[in-house]
């Protein structure tokens, strides 16, 4: 293959955003007493089950109730009904989240769940998402949201990126990702091309 094919292929690769928190100062963070595996298999967003209705949180650490809050010390993320709203603006979301009892907070907040998976092709190649390109199996720009096998990241097109940020959404992370084929993918890691990664955070 060329450098003119490969360079080709480098340019037609899909951008797509990892949403997450940015670890903003007073966050709250929560905990439950549920084990850690129930927690793990559960708060995937490529779970197809629902956390049990037994499953209950409370406030370990932050006052703050920004759009996305995070389980303390671990992974998982929690999305304010403002971020469901804005994805519903681009999916049918009645079936993809479900809220969560939090003691002691006002705000209602939602786990994302049952969301389509793709394979994470150079996830074995890859340190850190601001330093190396994270890309998936993905081929079509058009799917708003969806989840990678194994890695509990919920992914979103440009356009939810862009719709996101328009609304405000606080205490956003939003990491520069990349799709294509596998074949494109071997092309371009055997010609040593590196995109830039973008990433976009609210003030």
């Amino acid at each position: 293959m060329n450098s003119v094919a490969e360079f080709r292929i480098y340019k037609n690769m899909i951008s797509f955003f990892r949403l997450a928190h940015r670890f903003k100062r007073g966050m709250i963070e929560i905990i439950s007493d549920a084990p850690d595996d129930i927690l793990d298999k559960y708060l995937d967003p490529t779970q197809t089950e629902k956390l049990p209705e037994s499953v209950k949180f409370k406030v370990a650490a932050g006052k703050k109730e920004y759009d996305i809050i995070r389980h303390h010390q671990n992974w998982q993320a929690f999305y304010s009904q403002r971020i469901i709203d804005v994805l519903s603006s681009f999916v049918d979301m009645s079936d993809k989240c479900y809220p969560v009892n939090i003691d002691g907070v006002d705000k209602r907040y939602y786990v994302i769940y049952n969301l389509e998976t793709y394979p994470f092709w150079n996830k074995d190649e890859t340190v850190s998402m601001r330093d190396d390109p994270y890309i998936f199996g993905v081929q079509d720009k058009s799917i708003p949201i969806f989840g990678i096998d194994d890695t509990g990241y919920v992914i979103v097109s440009e356009s939810v990126k862009d719709a996101l940020l328009k609304s405000k959404i606080s205490n956003i992370n939003l990491n520069e990702t990349f799709g294509c084929s596998l074949e494109e993918y071997k092309i371009i890691k055997d010609g040593n091309f590196t995109p830039d990664i973008h990433i976009y955070e609210d003030k």
